[in-house]
């Protein structure tokens, strides 16, 4: 076995050097030999897939964040007072924090078919809803549900990326994700306003309802779940009750435990063919049993507490969220007013750069190899980003002052998420279910936070002082970084058991 003291989870053997100008990939995980194998999936199967979790992830953001743009129609023709309109966005984000430990664990046990279905019609009905709301209550009561709904795509997503991709992929197909993310939360709110100046703002939630329809169709009629029980490479079925935990290495210090190279031909078991297409759009995936079903509502927030490395991720992703709450807020009401009067297509077009910021960043995240390492630049620029805004917004500067600072904004925001997600996925893969309702949690309440607050504490201090406390905050959350930098390996090494109790229960779940 590998000296596991030496290589804790996460360090992974990713290339074997043939000679001085040539390597070849090791894959992992290492997948099985059967043709059902989401690892085994061609790769215009898995990119059909993908992309439909894209477009999905895509339309829950689109849905969660557009309203944003009519907060001054909401005003003008319901009555509905800001500091509503910033509760009720705090209200969604309350929604996204709880719904995903109410559901990720039917995804564990039922497979993630259901649980896409579920989230994308609820998400359906919550646009109809808002297209007909009169009152406040409909306001509140409409993004509440959005958020229980759409809470999913924070963690079922990653829970994908993890069954098809491999390592070494799973760099880039996060930085595809947040990119949707960037997209739906950001780019979307452009053509957003102008739909809500031209069309009337119930148009948002119509054109919303119809594109979540066709989503609905497609997951329905092509998505196949990507639920599996494969052979890790962090762990293997347990026998007896016991974990047998084996992770990569360099050639000696991996005798007799098998590699397979991207470069090799891998022969796949004839004997067990491709599951027809009715049985592979089978609406549940169940693992029977029921006895480890309910400790996904727990575990997390165990794994949470006593993992550093989740820890870690769930404070800088969380972080970003409540950053993103402060920063939208403050501009989808501070931008209706004097100086800048703008309207609901104006305040859409200021999505234009953080979208921008957001797209440079998703390349820059995904073309490097190194986590850590990428996340510096995201450390220094997202926080000085948010005092740029904020004492620019509170100056009455010409909006290009503060638009500019929203694209670096976007940009430390998407490299930061990236940085954070993958690096959680990389080091325990086999607990990602768990973990990943653990980060969104933390990620949400921290949004719900500022979201519920801003009005007051903005009052209180003014909007400058909001900034500075903001940026002081980010800054000190963005710098944990650099000691994971220096100590995430060795506190891997200190959790590898820990990692091994959780990893084993989670297996259990899938097969039972």
């Amino acid at each position: 076995m590998a000296d596991t003291t030496q290589f804790p989870p996460g360090t992974l053997y990713l290339e074997r050097i043939l000679d001085a100008h040539n390597a070849e990939v090791v894959l992992h995980p290492i997948p099985s030999t059967y043709v059902n194998d989401p690892l085994n999936w061609p790769k215009w199967y898995k990119a059909v897939n993908f992309t439909l979790v894209c477009y999905y992830t895509l339309m829950v953001f689109v849905a969660i964040d557009i309203g944003t743009v009519i907060y001054g129609q909401l005003n003008e023709d319901l009555g509905i007072s800001f500091e509503v309109c910033n509760i009720s966005f705090g209200v969604n984000t309350a929604g996204l924090a709880v719904g995903c430990i109410l559901f990720i664990p039917f995804a564990l046990k039922f497979g993630r078919r259901p649980v896409y279905l579920m989230s994308i019609a609820v998400s359906l009905a919550t646009c109809i809803w808002q297209g007909k709301m009169q009152t406040s209550g409909d306001l509140l009561g409409s993004n509440l549900v959005a958020g229980l709904a759409g809470a999913t795509a924070e963690t079922i997503c990653q829970m994908t990326i993890a069954d098809i991709f491999f390592v070494h992929q799973r760099g880039a197909a996060n930085a595809v994700y947040l990119f949707m993310v960037n997209v739906g939360a950001f780019l979307s709110l452009i053509p957003a306003g102008y739909i809500a100046a031209s069309q009337g703002w119930r148009w948002i939630w119509w054109w919303s309802s119809i594109l979540l329809g066709i989503c609905l169709l497609l997951f329905f009629f092509f998505y196949e779940d990507t639920k599996y029980t494969p052979m890790t490479y962090g762990v293997r079925p347990p026998e007896n009750g016991d974990v047998e935990e084996s992770f990569s290495a360099p050639d000696e210090d991996l005798k007799g435990l098998p590699q397979v190279t991207a470069t090799s031909s891998r022969n796949l078991d004839s004997s067990i063919p491709r599951k027809p297409y009715l049985q592979r759009l089978a609406l549940v995936n169940n693992t029977p049993g029921w006895h480890t079903f309910f400790c996904h509502t727990y575990q997390p927030f165990i794994i949470l507490a006593t993992l550093p490395a989740i820890t870690f991720s769930a404070l800088t992703y969380g972080s970003l969220l409540a950053w993103f709450s402060m920063v939208v807020t403050t501009y989808s009401v501070y931008f209706t007013m004097p100086p800048y009067n703008f309207g609901s297509a104006g305040i859409g077009l200021m999505n234009l750069p953080p979208f921008i910021g957001g797209l440079i960043g998703s390349i820059f995240a995904g073309l490097a190899t190194d986590r850590l390492w990428t996340a510096l630049p995201g450390v220094i620029i997202m926080p000085f980003s948010l005092l740029w805004l904020g004492f620019s917004t509170a100056d009455g500067n010409a909006w290009i002052v503060p638009a500019v600072a929203l694209g670096f904004f976007g940009f430390g925001f998407v490299v930061l998420g990236d940085v954070a997600l993958t690096y959680a996925m990389d080091s325990y893969t086999d607990i990602v279910g768990d973990a990943f309702i653990g980060i969104v949690f933390v990620r949400n309440v921290f949004a719900t936070i500022i979201a519920t607050t801003l009005t007051q504490w903005t009052d209180g201090i003014g909007l400058k002082n909001v900034f500075i406390m903001g940026t002081v905050l980010g800054l000190a959350l963005s710098l944990l970084t650099i000691p994971m930098m220096i100590w995430g390996k060795r506190l891997r090494v200190w959790t590898k058991d820990r990692y091994g109790v959780y990893a084993a229960r989670q297996y259990a779940s899938r097969a039972d």
